[in-house]
């Protein structure tokens, strides 16, 4: 992308260390358990109580819009990729979780985040 800025896809360890420093900066220890934030992000993508989108210390939606792929692997051959964190159509899923899944089954509930370093 730019000149000195190299680009990977998430791995579970930045992902868990995001969600520790969420909880410790804002003091919120339950947010490696969030779910799914409102049914209307399901909808439209937009919160109606008037929040910021699951916007916590500058990190978007952890916890309430997609699960994500990650660079970690899984041990289910048939299954093996790792997704990450809660996603706005089943409250079953924490911002914590590590579900297992493949390339071929991917859906509109399955998203990326991309690291950017130098």
């Amino acid at each position: 992308m730019y000149t000195g800025i190299n680009s990977d896809l998430i791995n579970s360890y930045a992902w868990d260390t995001a969600i520790l420093f969420i909880e410790k900066y804002l003091g919120d220890e339950d947010y490696s358990r969030q779910t799914t934030l409102q049914s209307s992000l399901a909808n439209t993508g937009k919160a109606t109580d008037g929040t910021n989108y699951d916007l916590r210390c500058n990190i978007y939606d952890m916890a309430g819009n997609c699960l994500e792929w990650t660079t970690e692997t899984s041990s289910t051959s048939s299954n093996p990729c790792v997704v990450r964190g809660g996603y706005c159509n089943n409250s079953q899923y924490f911002t914590s979780d590590r579900n297992s899944g493949n390339t071929s089954s991917g859906s509109i509930n399955d998203s990326f985040r991309s690291l950017l370093y130098w």
